[in-house]
């Protein structure tokens, strides 16, 4: 994939990062058939949601950017929830939720997966798609970051304002840095957002943010495998959705460094993602298993057709615990 064929979507959130409880508002909202694109129903959401009108407009929008829905009909702009979605948040007479508050932290790595994740072809991209995609250091800061995103989008045919791109990464950095006191202890206010438990990035000081490769120990396998499967399936279709190959191996390399790959997506050190992949050979009976052979490193699966595996099957045993 070419970063030209991408669509860049660098506003919407209104410079509001994705907050505890909005998720659980704006899922019964979807459930109670409350539109989630209509102008005419803002003032009745800010009412039932609690919120002024800029942040109703943002929560539309992260509902969307989190894929947690599906759209129905593009004209009339009517979406529902996702299989995976029901499954988290929503308990109904067939079964109870996984995570309805979103207490587990595997459920904001999921959460991370399904939002930075992106398809090889014609992806939709803003600072923490690329961010999560594209960028190969250890240390950024805001003025260094937007000269890095302007130059990957030079030969882009979409210009991308000043403005719009210092509003998108300062929302980047409040959704996912953590931030420390003098005293090495996590301040609060860096927990206005559920990703920042994660620590993918952290503010070091007033400028400049650490964003170091690490082992992810509290990721867990069940999340990577769904994850690692969800990657494989998308690698192996095309932008319609249509299967173009389906080879059962896959280099440890692309999975570490390849855009839209798990070792990218989360950050992962080579150690980080050897001992994952360990563990997915456990979780999966061995449908999953990877091989160092004279160092050629490579992961193969055994499954008779990969794209009738439910990835989100793997998740079962993790909330069930």
């Amino acid at each position: 994939m070419t970063i030209e064929s991408s669509t860049l979507k660098f506003s919407g959130h209104q410079t509001f990062p994705v907050r505890y409880g909005w998720i659980y508002k704006i899922i019964q909202e979807v459930i109670n058939k409350k539109s989630i694109s209509d102008k005419e129903t803002i003032e009745a959401q800010m009412i039932s949601m609690g919120m002024g009108k800029n942040m109703v407009l943002s929560i539309r929008h992260w509902i969307r950017v989190l894929n947690l829905v599906n759209c129905t009909d593009k004209k009339n702009q009517t979406y529902e929830l996702t299989d995976l979605a029901q499954r988290l948040f929503v308990n109904n007479n067939e079964h109870s939720a996984y995570d309805e508050y979103m207490d587990k932290i595997g459920t904001v790595w999921l959460l991370h997966w399904l939002t930075q994740s992106i398809p090889t072809e014609n992806a939709e991209l803003n600072t923490a798609r690329w961010f999560f995609n594209y960028f190969n250091g250890i240390r950024s800061d805001k003025l260094q970051l937007a000269k890095d995103i302007n130059l990957s989008l030079v030969h882009h045919d979409k210009e991308l304002t000043e403005a719009t791109l210092k509003k998108d990464i300062d929302c980047f950095f409040q959704t996912y840095a953590s931030k420390y006191t003098s005293s090495m202890k996590v301040n609060e206010d860096s927990f206005t957002s559920p990703f920042t438990e994660l620590g993918l990035l952290v503010q070091i000081d007033s400028k400049h943010y650490l964003a170091e490769l690490a082992e992810r120990k509290s990721l867990p396998i069940e999340v990577f495998t769904f994850a690692l499967i969800d990657y494989i399936q998308k690698k192996q279709k095309d932008s319609g959705g249509k299967i173009k190959s389906d080879e059962t191996t896959l280099s440890f390399d692309n999975l570490l460094n390849d855009v839209g790959s798990p070792g990218k997506i989360f950050r992962l050190t080579s150690n980080g993602l050897s001992e994952k992949l360990d563990q997915v050979e456990v979780l999966t009976q061995g449908k999953i298993a990877w091989t160092d052979t004279q160092g050629l490193k490579q992961v193969q699966h055994h499954f008779e057709n990969l794209h009738e595996v439910e990835p989100s099957t793997y998740l079962d045993s993790y909330y069930q615990r």
